[in-house]
């Protein structure tokens, strides 16, 4: 237990990493505002993920049931969360506190990359910096409600309300609530006719917390692939030699496993920009950094090494085992792309003058390749029928191939070809 303890980051090694990693990553072209760092153990870096990275929320089960399922994989040695880095001002990171010196210095050198990309990606620009305020009001507001109207109540607005979380139009549209045709959850937010006053303020009460959150769902690859390119530069700069070198590698190597047919967002972005700086130089990455998410990075960077090194493949569910079907790079970007478009959200717009006419909500799938998953439908309109419109609402989508009206009036579902 000694030799563990001796191994474990204390506040003042970790004040000293910081002061080494620091100049060196400004040296190297990093620009980094201030980062308030925190050791925490390992169960409460899950809780927080289970936050989705943020210490307030607001009561949930689903949180709960992240956070059993984080405390698993962890608990089986199945996942390792090193870090959490919170986009506000200031910044907050929460590293945990087993880590070892070495790790701590990759990890803070992974965090400031981080930050850096935060500070300058164009799809942040319109980040709530002042989050945690925001969260923190939503969450007295939902505890006052549950105290006013019931738990039922509050936990079913919510449950149908998060259905609709990620249905909410460009961050940087209409400032006015529901009149882009793509934001599905401010229009019921503002048009139901059956919700109160305080029903519609937590719609937007979540409508704004999955703001903040989407331009992290559309660069995953590109944001980790960023810290990871630059914590590997930043690394070889400070020359680490022994047990540090040791363990910083095997960290590294860590990070950087690959299980076909699962995606490492590490690997495959830190080689996107890796190719990237080859044939542009620094320029070429801060400008991927400035203006691309993951589908413009994919777009504009694989190669068919990439692929191959990434052992990146095309893969079909109902084959036996993780063996890929042969395909060229051009397959494989098409793939990866359809993967990530929109975050993996597929494209869904109200069908307004419909709804104005009808009284159902009537909303539109703009088929791009992927289509609904009908078995989450059902329910999905279900619960959107019952707890926030009071009557119907139906969906135009492709269905293998053929144009489809899937509907739900709260107690029947019924999907008919068109």
């Amino acid at each position: 237990m000694q030799r563990m303890e001796a191994r474990m980051i204390t506040p003042s090694t970790l004040n000293e990493l910081v002061d080494t990693v620091w100049p060196v990553a400004e040296l190297l072209g990093l620009s980094c505002d201030h980062i308030h760092f925190e050791l925490v153990d390992g169960e409460d870096i899950q809780a927080l993920a289970s936050y989705q990275g943020l210490p307030i929320r607001y009561a949930h089960w689903s949180f709960g049931k992240s956070f059993g399922r984080l405390k698993t994989a962890y608990d089986y040695r199945l996942s390792h969360i090193y870090e959490l880095v919170i986009n506000s001002r200031p910044y907050f990171a929460f590293i945990d506190r087993s880590s070892t010196p070495a790790q701590a210095m990759l990890i803070v050198a992974h965090v400031m990359a981080h930050v850096d990309f935060f500070g300058h990606s164009r799809l942040f620009a319109p980040t709530n910096r002042l989050i945690l305020h925001q969260t923190a009001r939503h969450a007295r507001y939902l505890a006052a409600m549950r105290q006013e109207y019931g738990t039922e109540r509050v936990e079913s607005l919510i449950d149908a309300g998060l259905v609709l979380a990620d249905f909410l139009g460009p961050v940087n549209a209409s400032p006015v609530v529901g009149t882009d045709p793509a934001d599905v959850i401010g229009f019921v937010a503002r048009y139901s006719p059956v919700l109160q006053d305080w029903e519609r303020e937590v719609l937007l009460m979540l409508r704004a917390e999955a703001q903040y959150f989407w331009p992290q769902q559309i660069s995953k690859i590109s944001n980790e692939g960023y810290a990871t390119f630059w914590h590997t530069r930043i690394l070889r700069h400070l020359a680490l030699t022994g047990d540090r070198l040791w363990d910083v590698a095997a960290l590294n190597a860590k990070l950087l496993e690959v299980h076909p047919p699962t995606l490492n967002p590490y690997v495959l972005g830190s080689l996107l920009y890796q190719a990237i700086y080859r044939e542009q130089g620094l320029a070429g990455v801060f400008q991927a950094r400035d203006f691309w998410d993951d589908v413009g990075l994919i777009r504009g960077a694989l190669t068919p090494e990439i692929a191959q090194t990434a052992q990146l493949g095309v893969y079909r569910e109902k084959d036996a085992g993780n063996a890929a079907v042969a395909a060229d790079v051009e397959k494989i970007r098409q793939q990866l792309i359809q993967d990530v478009e929109h975050g993996g959200v597929p494209y869904i717009h109200v069908m307004e003058d419909i709804t104005k006419s009808t009284g159902e909500l009537s909303l539109w799938h703009n088929d791009d390749g992927r289509e609904l998953d009908f078995y989450q439908l059902p329910f999905a309109l279900a619960q959107i029928a019952q707890r926030l419109w009071g009557a119907a609402v139906q969906i135009r989508t492709i269905r293998q191939g053929a144009p489809h009206v899937a509907r739900h009036n709260g107690t029947q579902w019924t999907d008919e070809a068109v």
